[in-house]
């Protein structure tokens, strides 16, 4: 077995990003219902003017009407002088005080090169200390940040900036080359310079000509005594735009705001029932290895935002790699790990990963799928004295929704609602609310749920309906205890090692090969991976072989999309009446 050196983290998770649109038309029939106040006295907080509507069990939190900015950053008045990023690959690393300074200074820059209130900057960066530091500048400075994965091809990086309608650019000297291509295309078609900074990389590199220094527009000398707050930037206004597909179609930009984030991070953080890591305090400062991506949701939230809010020190890990991981764990003493199913399966079941790497462990956490019973307790075997959660969310809801109870043993269980959050299961077909044990769609109300999609009501309105629930299009129940089970998917997504692909992305660019004339993907079974993607074809040409179209795929898009699940040549595409895909009969075609 050769997954020590195999194993690929991959968790790229497509994202969105949308503005204004809270109250939507309904997708669903039924009566708008006002959004009341619940009694707590049942054992599953049910609504009182909606049957089988589970409501937290957890008191509700107060919000503060602040900015991002200023959540985050403060630790830095009580705790200046203690580290707050470490890149574990190249060394660097920085205080509290002078990431703060860092981002200001880059907020500065930014304004003075003409970026504006409301402008979108593109953030195609790995794990890196400098991540936060841009992040938050942009921020500070007013602007949108859209979060796009690193190991994007030129298209995909191409497609989310023209969606995004991003203006500039952050990247590193590793990236550019895929980096530069989309930028090239994008300022023939607008007709204007796009700026591109590149930061501190994985290297010592020379900075590519025509870009900008990062370092530059971040140097002491900048003063940033008159970084007045902008009096447009308030709790409500976009602040990210993460990609997600959604419950169908194609990547999506996610619209949350200060208020969105800062609640989430606050509902996870508070409520001392659930499992969450230790604020700072004199002598007391928790380590968390970064792996999981800034630029998606899960990473973003719980080990940027929530992390330096809690004083706590990152240390980014900028890719997996088996050795450099454990040991980063175990070199640094790390406390918590935020962790997804084929990580945990990495631990669980690989020989030599041995109970010493976890001694200063005391809580793990998963998130971004369900991860198997058989995998959790290997897990529990090499580190007993580690306490084991998970939730459940997803970018449209900040991304959590539900988390699994401190000492809770149901370890299938994503948990109960956070504070300020409501859920139910309702029957696709009838739209009706089903009870404790019922298999339905989970739907999801809470504060944190996001705006909408980007330029996208009508996607909004298919996944937001007018009484204001998320629509998720995973399937799943509650018990008695109201503990959320999440058992699959109605959604058409794929999810590849926790990262989502859309099948209709892939059905695109296979329809556009010249010898195809029709095509269709599900997800596939993979021990390794949960799911990957597996085509069918409708053939215009005989001579069409199946490492033909692998091929054609695999030039277009990242390795977590190619067609691992192979490609089956069919007559026809099962379709109904409308000519939507009819996904289960193809499903059943292969379970044969």
């Amino acid at each position: 077995m050769n997954s020590w050196s195999t194993l690929q983290l991959g968790l790229r998770i497509v994202k969105n990003g949308r503005r204004t649109y809270r109250t939507m038309t309904s997708r669903r029939v039924g009566a708008v219902q006002k959004w009341t106040s619940f009694s707590n006295e049942s054992a599953r907080n049910l609504s009182t003017q909606e049957q089988n509507v589970v409501k937290s069990p957890y008191p509700d939190i107060s919000v503060p009407d602040i900015t991002l900015v200023d959540f985050v950053w403060d630790m830095v008045d009580k705790f200046p002088d203690s580290t707050a990023l470490v890149c574990s690959l190249t060394g660097r690393k920085y205080t509290y005080a002078e990431s703060r300074a860092i981002a200001r200074r880059f907020a500065v820059s930014l304004r003075k090169a003409g970026f504006k209130h409301g402008d979108v900057i593109a953030v195609v960066l790995p794990n890196i200390p400098e991540y936060l530091h841009v992040l938050f500048g942009a921020i500070e400075a007013g602007m949108v940040v859209t979060t796009v994965n690193p190991g994007f091809t030129s298209d995909e990086i191409l497609k989310q900036l023209r969606d995004s309608g991003a203006t500039g650019i952050v990247t590193i000297s590793e990236v550019y080359p895929n980096v530069s291509k989309a930028v090239s295309t994008l300022e023939a078609e607008r007709k204007r310079r796009i700026p591109v900074i590149i930061t501190p990389g994985l290297e010592d590199k020379t900075i590519p000509q025509g870009t900008i220094n990062f370092q530059e527009m971040t140097h002491k000398g900048i003063d940033t005594s008159n970084l007045a707050a902008d009096d447009r930037l308030s709790a409500d206004n976009v602040v990210v735009l993460p990609y997600s597909s959604g419950t169908t179609g194609f990547p999506k930009g996610v619209k949350l705001s200060h208020r969105h984030l800062v609640t989430n991070c606050l509902q996870v953080l508070s409520e001392p029932k659930l499992n969450s890591p230790v604020r700072a305090s004199h002598g007391c400062q928790e380590v968390l290895p970064a792996l999981l991506p800034f630029y998606h949701i899960y990473g973003l939230l719980s080990l940027a935002i929530g992390s330096l809010y809690y004083g706590q020190k990152i240390i980014t890990i900028p890719k997996f790699e088996p050795v450099h991981f454990l040991s980063s764990i175990a070199k640094n003493k790390a406390t918590t790990l935020y962790l997804v199913p084929p990580l945990i399966h990495f631990i669980a079941s690989h020989p030599d990963v041995k109970s010493s790497y976890f001694e200063s462990v005391t809580l793990i956490n998963n998130g971004a799928a369900s991860v198997g019973l058989n995998d959790v307790e290997r897990l529990l075997k090499k580190a007993p004295h580690v306490s084991f959660s998970q939730g459940y969310g997803l970018t449209e809801s900040s991304p959590v929704a539900c988390i699994l109870e401190k000492g809770s043993t149901k370890y299938t269980s994503s948990g109960k609602p956070i504070p300020n959050t409501e859920m139910k299961i309702i029957n696709m077909d009838t739209n009706m609310n089903l009870g404790p044990g019922e298999a339905g769609e989970v739907c999801i109300r809470g504060p944190q749920v996001m705006m909408g999609y980007h330029n996208n009501p009508q996607a909004t309105a298919e996944t937001i309906d007018s009484s204001g629930w998320l629509h998720t299009g995973d399937m799943g129940y509650y018990d008695e205890e109201s503990n959320f089970y999440i058992v699959d998917r109605y959604k058409e997504l794929i999810k590849v090692k926790g990262s989502q692909v859309a099948p209709a992305e892939l059905e695109d660019i296979l329809r556009s090969h010249p010898g195809i004339a029709d095509a269709a993907v599900i997800g596939v079974s993979d021990q390794r991976s949960g799911e990957v993607p597996k085509a069918f074809i409708v053939t215009k040409q005989e001579e069409l072989t199946e490492d033909d179209v692998k091929k054609f795929v695999a030039e277009k898009v990242s390795q977590h999309k190619h067609l691992k699940g192979g490609v089956e040549f069919i007559a026809a595409i099962p379709k109904n009446p409308t000519g939507k895909i009819l996904r289960r009969k193809l499903k059943e075609m292969y379970s044969k």
